[in-house]
């Protein structure tokens, strides 16, 4: 049974990722980017475990199974028929969305150099707390306006769009090579390679996506040995870095299974024996957990905007900076009915994709931010993608109402807007 239930999970699978590579548009939908996240993170994980007799009987199965039925919610939610977010429907003085994107750049690039001055035992694969997560909070806008800054240097090149952008990378790429970071290489390829599809219509090559997401698949398994090299040496040493065995990394992996699934299956089977759920109050803490701040208002104080939520088992004791993915705190919400958390992520970035479709800049920038968080909410957790909307409804749109062009009452409009005013 074991074996059957990895085969069907290998065949959802497959048809989120055929279903993308029939039309090479789809390539960009959550439904394919899912299958790819899948299939990269979650697969190889799976077959070491279908052989270990130390799991609880029917856990494997109960997990795998489940997990199944979360991928097939992420692509039933994706309906053809959604329709924009109708208050998306504004628009921007383009001079004035770059100076917004120079301002969030020049902030979050202090706190990113900030970051960046700390010695890697204390940001690079480890728990972070105090100073660092601070500087992280606020180092997210320097995505925000590396994402405005794209978006208009793909609808219309100048200067001062591609200065910011230059000016971005520095950063965006010293912490995706000495962190190794693979959230922000992925976010920061989605920027890119979304605003010109947007605007460009730029469309990626089936087998350049598929190459990209094998050897992405390899290099994903020995991550955790460049990071250590890193933080070792609070940057890259390339000799050693030739020297990780990516092949050997994989081989373990796929014979002795990884530690991200082999948490969802205690944690799952944890929650099946007491039955015991949050309820979705794991979210409310997550939000509690990311905006209160301790640092300022004491533990006490942060602990007391906390919900009770059911006690995890004893034995339970992942390894420090292993997930649980998002499918266990799906059912230590609610059970079976936890898959209704993935049709409903789905359904609402739909509408923001057809949103982002239609024209409307807030809909593109608000896709191009959210998809890897969405896309997480598989290998990490579910809240990932909430947590990001609450950022960006605090500082990225109080930052775009700067440059939003007030709307004026109905009158016959020409056929060719002025070129240097809306997006």
């Amino acid at each position: 049974m074991n074996w059957l239930l990895t085969s069907g999970l290998l065949a959802m699978v497959s048809f989120l990722l055929g279903w993308g590579m029939i039309r090479r548009e789809r390539l960009f939908e959550f439904p394919f980017l899912v299958g790819v996240m899948t299939f990269s993170f979650i697969i190889p994980q799976v077959p070491g475990l279908a052989e270990d007799h130390f799991l609880a009987d029917g856990a494997f199965n109960r997990t795998v199974a489940f997990s199944i039925a979360c991928l097939f919610m992420c692509w039933l939610g994706w309906r053809k028929n959604a329709k924009p977010l109708r208050f998306m429907n504004v628009q921007f003085d383009e001079f004035r969305l770059l100076v917004a994107a120079l301002m969030l750049s020049l902030c979050g690039a202090y706190f990113y150099f900030q970051l960046s001055r700390l010695p890697g035992d204390m940001t690079i694969a480890v728990q972070m707390t105090g100073a660092p997560v601070v500087y992280i909070f606020f180092g997210r806008f320097l995505s925000y306006g590396l994402a405005i800054a794209v978006l208009c240097m793909a609808r219309r090149f100048t200067w001062m769009s591609f200065l910011i952008v230059c000016f971005d990378l520095v950063f965006y790429l010293d912490r995706i090579v000495v962190t190794g970071k693979r959230a922000e290489a992925v976010e920061m390829f989605a920027i890119f390679a979304l605003a010109y599809y947007f605007y460009r219509g730029w469309l990626l090559r089936r087998a350049v996506v598929l190459a990209v997401v094998v050897l992405g698949t390899l290099l994903m398994n020995s991550m955790g040995d460049y990071r250590a090299i890193t933080q070792a040496n609070d940057a890259p040493v390339w000799n050693k870095v030739r020297e990780i065995d990516v092949v050997g990394n994989a081989m373990t992996l796929l014979t002795q299974g990884g530690p991200e699934m082999r948490n969802a299956i205690l944690r799952m089977d944890s929650t099946q024996s007491t039955l015991q759920f949050d309820f979705g109050a794991f979210h409310w803490n997550r939000l509690v957990f990311n905006y209160v701040p301790a640092q300022l208002f004491g533990e006490d104080f942060k602990q007391s905007f906390m919900l009770d939520v059911p006690m995890l088992d004893r034995g339970y004791d992942p390894i420090l900076g292993t997930t649980e993915t998002g499918m266990a705190d799906a059912f230590a919400s609610f059970w079976y009915f936890g898959t209704l958390k993935f049709l409903l992520l789905s359904y609402l970035v739909r509408r923001i994709w057809v949103t982002a479709k239609s024209g409307m800049f807030a809909g593109q920038i608000t896709y191009i931010l959210s998809i890897v968080p969405a896309m997480h909410a598989v290998s990490h957790q579910t809240d990932w993608v909430m947590v990001v909307w609450v950022h960006m409804a605090m500082f990225l749109v109080p930052a775009l109402l700067i440059a939003l062009v007030p709307a004026r009452p109905e009158r016959p409009q020409p056929r060719s807007l002025p070129r240097a005013v809306a997006i």
